[in-house]
Parts: C-alpha cells; sequence; structure tokens
C-alpha cells in the first residue's frame, strides 16, 4: 500500500463515520487501545486489523523474543518524513526537540508507510501484557477519591443533582471547579469525573467557553471520557456517544478535527493519569503502567484530502 492509498483508506474511514453512528463508537473503542497514535493511523488499524490489540514494527517484536509468524499482511500505517530545513524558512511546522541541546531546525515534509503487526500474528516469547482490573462498585468509591485527590487539578466538589439542573455534573469555568451529583452511583460520578475533566482541558476559561460550539464540545468530552473509561476497565455498555454526522452535516473536515481534539485529551490526561499512578499506587488498577514496547511518538496530523 502507497502512502497515497493509506491516506484514501483513512478518507474512506471518515466517510464512513459520517454515514454510520457505530464507526464513531468503533473508531474510540480503537483509540483506547492505540491512544499513542494519531486519529488517521487509529483509523488505518480499524479498517485494516479492527480486532488488534498490541501492534509494532517487524523488528521490535523480533526484540521482545516474538517473530512474526509466516505469511502474515501487516498493517500499514504512515510515519512522518522529517528532514532539516534552512533557517530562513520559519513558517515550516517544527519538530520538538527531546533534549536540551540544541538541534537543528527539522519540519515534516510528507509521509511515507511503515508497516505493524498485531501481536496475535506473533509467536515466540510470552509476554505480560497489561490489563485494568475490571471494577466493581466497592473499588470505584475508593478509586474514585485517589483519582480527585491525586490526578484532576482542579478542584471538585459535590452537590445533590437537584441543584445541578438533574445534571450528573458541571464544570464551571468561571469558578474552575467541577461538581459531580453526589446522589450518582461511585460508576456513573466516575464517568461523570472524565466528562467534566475533559471539559476543564477544552474550555479552561469563560473565553474558550464562549468560543466553543458547545455541541462539538459535548461530542469530544464524550468521547474522550468513554476512552479513557474503557482504558480503565470500567463498564461502557451504558455509553451513547454523538452521532457526528449529524453534527458536521457532510462535512469530513469538521468530523477529522473532532478526531484530532479528542486524541489530543485523551493523551493530555493519560499522561496525567501515568504520573498519578507513578505517585499513588491506590490507582494501579484503573492505570497499568506497565507498557508492552516502546511506543512511538504521536505522529503530526495528516490532512483529510
Amino acid at each position: 500500500m502507497t502512502a497515497e492509498e493509506a491516506k484514501a483508506l483513512v478518507n474512506t474511514g471518515i466517510q464512513q463515520m459520517l454515514e454510520d453512528p457505530e464507526q464513531w463508537r468503533q473508531w474510540a473503542q480503537t483509540l483506547s487501545r492505540f491512544h499513542q497514535y494519531s486519529p488517521g493511523n487509529v483509523l488505518l488499524i480499524l479498517q485494516q486489523r479492527p480486532e488488534a490489540t498490541h501492534v509494532a514494527g517487524y523488528h521490535a517484536w523480533k526484540s521482545l523474543g516474538r517473530q512474526v509468524q509466516k505469511g502474515e499482511h501487516g498493517i500499514t500505517i504512515l510515519a512522518p518524513i522529517v528532514r532539516r530545513v534552512p533557517d530562513e524558512q520559519p513558517s515550516a511546522p517544527k519538530v520538538e526537540a527531546t533534549s536540551a541541546a540544541p538541534l537543528p531546525q527539522q519540519a515534516v515534509v510528507g509521509f511515507k508507510t511503515a508497516t505493524v503487526f498485531d501481536v496475535s500474528q506473533t509467536q515466540g516469547k510470552a509476554l505480560q501484557i497489561p490489563q485494568p482490573k475490571l471494577l466493581d462498585s466497592g473499588d470505584l468509591d475508593e478509586l474514585l477519591h485517589h483519582l480527585i485527590t491525586t490526578a484532576v487539578p482542579v478542584p471538585v466538589q459535590f452537590a445533590p443533582a437537584v441543584q445541578l439542573g438533574g445534571a450528573n455534573g458541571v464544570w464551571n469555568p468561571s469558578q474552575q471547579t467541577i461538581t459531580i451529583a453526589q446522589d450518582r452511583s461511585p460508576d456513573q460520578q466516575f464517568k461523570t469525573l472524565l466528562h467534566e475533566w475533559s471539559h476543564s482541558v477544552g474550555v479552561p476559561d469563560v473565553t474558550a467557553a464562549m468560543d466553543r460550539h458547545q455541541g462539538s464540545e459535548e461530542i469530544i468530552a464524550e468521547t474522550t471520557a468513554f476512552v479513557l473509561a474503557q482504558r480503565m476497565g470500567l463498564d461502557t455498555s451504558d455509553y451513547s456517544l454523538p452521532y457526528v454526522g449529524h453534527w458536521a452535516q457532510g462535512d469530513p473536515q469538521k468530523v477529522l478535527a473532532l478526531t484530532q481534539s479528542v486524541s489530543q485529551r485523551v493523551q493530555s490526561l493519560s499522561t496525567v493519569l501515568e504520573q498519578a499512578v507513578q505517585n499513588d499506587p491506590a490507582m494501579a488498577p484503573v492505570w497499568p503502567s506497565a507498557k508492552l514496547a516502546p511506543t512511538r511518538q504521536a505522529e503530526p496530523e495528516m490532512e483529510v484530502g
């Protein structure tokens, strides 16, 4: 598959999300397993091998003591082509340096294809693949407290749902507080906190709240919460994700923008949660910190054609 064919496959996936509400949910489920990949590459994994759980390149699997099985067809993704650019091109998109030492200015000048394989396509050394513990109400009641005190950076308070207009929770950008309905189950409170936490990232102040389209913000917050809940081992069967095709009104660029916003928030909150686990072992059941293999850096976003 060429880079152009891969981009065309991404376009096909976006078009499917415009037409079929279930496709957005499937993309979000795939993102929960591959949050370190760009939205376009998540779509490519979904289109080619929707059942994939852990992917890596041929040599990465070999370094882990596993061999790609004979006859297996890999999953094509897109990797950025990075080149050094002259200093007199300040408008070129820069690639951030990973060390304190000064580096030549670099820019993404295109994309090339790369091939990865799912763990099910390999054989060899047994791997300890981290999985979140499936949580019950007793677990969640205690872990909710740890999530609030260890990870969420804004004040969280509780109040009767009637004071919230019947809502499960509210993010108040002017007061910089999250309020959760106290008369809801721990499971619902946990999921609501993830939703409102996402709002606090996307609309951190009153100005941002006024500028943000409410419809898109709700889609982004609810999808981000769904992805994080999936990663945490929460029961997500009661999630009703919005139909993005209705909101986008047939515009694939709007769908692409939503995928990018969700991906950015998932990565941002995931980073905070990973740090919280290191500081608070009680958080470990909801966020396994062990890694199967070195993860790829998130790729710069590709444009849909």
